[in-house]
């Protein structure tokens, strides 16, 4: 269910899964009568492929042109991993449009010129064998021992990430590896931010990482939750929704 007004929260999700890793948050937010939009980046879950090869910013600009046709004059964005750097680009080019800042499980560095390596050849080997190699991967990097044990998140996990198509995830892998650092950018994001880290993410961000974020932006909260490790919306809803819920009752209060 999406719920369309001029102030919403925005969930942008990560890599390679899609807007219904907040399904549970999204229970949390309707019981308590808070508006959101969710969104799938082109080649993940309800949205087709992008006709070319596409940046951080030519998502951004799809994303708010679908807000705008919605009215939606001001978010509240809710980025894990690849929907932070969508954020921090929505913040570069659009700060007018944001209220206050969830970043999960993200950082602000640009890759690394191996980690750029690194996404080019699992492209290759994703044009070669397919994506399930890749699938299979994600789900042990990004969950926690808590999320393993349990057999149905995992296979839910496993459902939502293989409806992303192999040219979907190519072309973000592209989007990944360009992005531009914003670690410069921290110190002018002057509105209230949560940060949050999976307390067992030890392959993708580590809480050290993610705590940078929180370092450089003047009125933020570092969070770090137990039983979660590269998605805490998914893998420990129950804390994370009343760590959302009571920052979105403080900054629309």
């Amino acid at each position: 269910m999406k719920i369309y007004q001029g102030k919403v929260v925005l969930f942008l999700h990560a890599f390679p899964l899609n807007s219904q890793m907040y399904r549970y948050q999204f229970e949390a937010l309707e019981n308590e009568g808070i508006p959101y939009v969710a969104v799938d980046y082109p080649g993940f879950g309800c949205t087709q492929n992008f006709p070319s090869d596409y940046t951080i910013e030519t998502l951004t600009d799809i994303i708010l042109y679908q807000l705008g046709n919605q009215g939606v004059k001001k978010v509240i964005p809710v980025g894990d991993s690849m929907g932070g750097y969508i954020m921090f680009d929505m913040w570069r080019r659009y700060p007018e449009l944001i209220d206050g800042m969830v970043f999960v499980s993200t950082r602000a560095e640009a890759d690394t010129e191996e980690a750029k390596k690194a996404r080019y050849a699992t492209i290759d080997r994703i044009q070669k064998e397919g994506k399930d190699f890749l699938i299979e991967f994600m789900l042990d990097a990004q969950t926690s021992p808590a999320t393993k044990n349990d057999p149905k998140k995992m296979e839910l996990l496993k459902c939502i990430m293989n409806q992303a198509t192999e040219e979907g995830i190519i072309k973000a892998l592209k989007a990944l590896a360009e992005r531009p650092d914003n670690t410069g950018l921290l110190p002018s994001i002057n509105v209230p931010a949560v940060v949050i880290a999976g307390e067992d993410d030890e392959k993708v961000t580590p809480p050290d990482i993610v705590r940078k974020i929180a370092e450089g932006i003047p009125d933020s909260q570092f969070i770090t939750l137990k039983n979660s490790a590269h998605l805490p919306p998914f893998e420990n809803p129950q804390d994370f929704n009343k760590i959302l819920i009571d920052f979105i009752k403080r900054v629309w209060k």
